[in-house]
């Protein structure tokens, strides 16, 4: 018999070794570049807002999944590794030479790796095409939400690869240099024990992790806050310190163990937990994996759910179920026509406010973000333009109380509204009236609420009775806007009075009306005076009834609350397609690495088992020797994965306003319901876990 056949029949005999390696590898490809040839398409990059923090937070999450599955692509190579041990050893021992079984391992690898390369990187595309498909018919599907493929996608999906193959080689180079005949051998019976800790070690791992997420999220917005300074790139590296401590809580829970007051509970479990010694370092670092990737899915599922209910959160609490405004110079829908529309679709509108506005120009204050970190602040007399509603216009429509003299003004925020550094309540203090160039000094008295004038762009303030009259009256028509607010009965059910009146608004609007939130008359004067562009992007929106991004990219868009609630849809479509998908890919490799990682101990503790029972133990105590450590492999990731990203979360909603407001305590409650989610499918690859294990010691 040739060497050749040998080979044949070993392969043949551990044929499943070879087919969960090319599975799990091109699995893994497949994950990853169909992620990124939807990410990197033209649908997406246009949804997502450059430099913006949701592209930022799919970037992270992005770069976790493939973490994740390069991490579990390497754990699925060295458990191949670790079966062939058993028969390099009895060929090593039987003569044969390292360097032909060397050319062996290289050759069966390479042809492994090319062929799930090969098999990942085609299957990716009709996959990403199937799962975005699926996605519009069961979730959403509009006129954004083509299909386009990203081609640079297969790059990363190729680079990836080549990684992959990299580190595969990289285990199987080291694993063949090994000079010692017996440990080859030994392979699949070598243990990793864990020294003994303190008890200490796991009270210092979670202080680590809170100091971690501290330092890495905390400190820089403090230093902007009170320093006025950025902190480099290179202090995120400070996060390193979280994950420092989620190895020692984990490595804690694994090995610690005493007696403590009840030594009789101690002694009833001492077998499985010795057994979890032996090969604690494996373990830590399986724990460790599945609580990174179950970090990634929680972060990516945490993403919509916040952004959704601070969003949903002002709709139900608005006062006016439609709302819109337009500059007067403008031929929008009178009165008279929107009662005429109202009943056509049989719609009782049972109040009806219209009040008006003046755009002047206020001062402001320009953040500059230096090289070395520094930031300073330029303060400019007239830096653009704002609203201002006197008091008594604001009171009828608000119902609330507002008493102002001449000099003084309140800043109109919403319920989700906060400072940051770019944008405080109280930085007017000069306003001019722009046709006469007169200024007037004002004094900042507070804050008043009142959703239906907030809206992304230009602030909105409230000023006294005789400072707006003499304003309005040297102030040309371009400079007033009419706001239009009303409520009807059973709004849920005026959908298509909605429409039809957000239609003939937007067929009204002129092309002048057509920019968007941002754009601002008096800036883009001034640009051009100094001979600069205004605006780095095109700030021009298409007027069309088709166009879905009028919701969020329209400066005059009518907030209509049975509208709002599908826009809101329309357009988190897209973020909900990769942060669900993101979430897929993590919760993918979780259950295949915990799934296996079971198998694996039921195979390694096969023959103790089977001493166990010699010795008298029935199958009631093996099988609690096997849910105790199969507890734990499942049970501590997902506490710490689902403990660590739920204190971030908090964190950064803390961060962002100095407080938690009360949508984003809704949030938090429906992040909460994601982790029960994700501990019920942990559950049930348990119980899939031990089913196989069960079978596997034959109990």
């Amino acid at each position: 018999m040739t060497m050749n056949n040998i080979y044949s029949k070993l392969r043949s005999k551990n044929i499943k070794n070879y087919y969960i390696l090319i599975f799990c590898k091109i699995l893994s490809i497949v994950l990853v570049t169909s992620y990124a040839v939807m990410f990197l398409s033209p649908t997406v990059q246009n949804v997502f807002p450059k430099h913006g923090d949701s592209t930022k937070q799919a970037y992270l999450i992005f770069g976790i999944a493939i973490i994740g599955c390069a991490l579990f692509t390497s754990y699925a190579s060295s458990l191949f590794l670790k079966y062939k041990s058993k028969e390099t050893g009895i060929l090593l021992s039987l003569g044969t030479k390292k360097s032909h079984i060397k050319k062996v391992l290289f050759t069966e690898l390479l042809l492994i790796t090319f062929t799930s390369s090969v098999i990942g990187l085609v299957l990716s595309i009709p996959i990403s095409y199937g799962i975005w498909k699926l996605f519009q018919f069961f979730i959403i599907d509009t006129r954004e939400m083509v299909y386009h493929i990203g081609w640079f996608g297969m790059v990363f999906g190729i680079i990836f690869c080549l990684f992959v193959t990299l580190c595969n080689f990289t285990m199987a180079i080291r694993f063949i240099n090994r000079t010692n005949l017996m440990d080859i051998l030994n392979e699949n019976k070598k243990s990793e024990i864990v020294k003994s800790i303190k008890s200490w070690f796991g009270t210092v791992g979670v202080i680590f992790i809170i100091i971690g997420m501290f330092l890495g999220y905390g400190i820089p917005i403090l230093s902007i806050r009170v320093f006025n300074f950025l902190m480099p790139s290179i202090w995120n590296i400070t996060y390193l310190l979280s994950i420092v401590g989620i190895y020692m809580v984990i490595t804690f829970v694994v090995v610690h163990s005493k007696k403590g007051k009840s030594s009789k509970k101690y002694y009833k479990n001492i077998i499985p937990k010795s057994m979890m010694k032996f090969i604690g370092k494996q373990t830590v670092r399986n724990m460790c994996v599945l609580s990174l990737l179950i970090c990634g899915a929680l972060f990516a599922s945490f993403y919509t759910p916040a952004v959704i209910s601070s969003i949903f959160y002002s709709f139900y609490n608005n006062p006016y179920d439609y709302s819109f405004h337009y500059k007067i110079t403008e031929n929008q829908v009178t009165k008279d026509e929107i009662y005429s529309l109202a009943e056509k679709h049989a719609v009782n509108i049972t109040s009806y406010k219209e009040i008006q506005s003046i755009s002047l120009i206020v001062n402001g204050v320009k953040a500059n973000f230096e090289n070395n970190g520094k930031i300073t602040y330029d303060y400019i007399d007239k830096i653009g333009y704002s609203e201002f509603f006197s008091v008594s216009h604001f009171n009828r429509v608000s119902k609330q109380n507002v008493n102002l003299k001449s000099g003084e003004y309140m800043t109109i925020i919403g319920f989700e509204s906060a400072e940051n550094i770019h944008k405080r309540f109280d930085d007017l203090n000069i306003v001019t009236n722009p046709t006469n160039d007169v200024t007037k000094k004002m004094d900042y008295k507070k804050t008043i609420t009142f959703q239906p004038f907030v809206k992304e762009g230009t602030t909105k303030y409230v000023i006294s009775n005789k400072d707006y009259n003499k304003y309005l009256k040297d102030l040309s028509k371009e400079n007033i806007e009419n706001f239009v607010l009303f409520n009807v009965e059973n709004p849920e059910k005026t959908y298509a009075f909605a429409k039809e009146l957000k239609n003939e608004i937007i067929k009204r609007s002129s092309k002048k009306s057509a920019v968007n939130p941002y754009y601002d008359e008096y800036a883009k004067k001034i640009a051009l005076e100094k001979g600069r562009n205004y605006y780095p992007y095109n700030y021009v929106v298409d007027l069309s009834t088709d166009n879905n991004s009028l919701f969020t990219n329209w400066k005059y868009y009518p907030s209509f609350g049975v509208l709002n609630r599908q826009d809101i849809m329309k357009n988190m479509s897209v973020f909900l397609l990769l942060f669900i998908y993101i979430a897929v890919i993590c919760l993918t490799a979780i259950g295949i690495i915990s799934y296996t990682r079971s198998v694996t101990i039921a195979i390694n503790n096969k023959t103790l088992f089977e001493s166990l029972k010699r010795l008298g133990a029935n199958n009631k105590h093996i099988e609690k020797c096997i849910k105790v450590q199969l507890k734990k492999i499942f049970v501590v990731p997902t506490i710490v994965g689902s403990t660590v990203t739920y204190l971030f979360y908090f964190f950064i909603m803390y961060g962002n306003s100095g407080n938690v407001t009360p949508s984003e305590y809704l949030g938090l409650k429906i992040d909460f319901g994601i982790i029960i989610l994700i501990s019920i499918f942990m559950y049930l690859i348990y119980k899939l876990s031990f089913r196989k294990v069960k079978k596997i010691v034959e109990i």
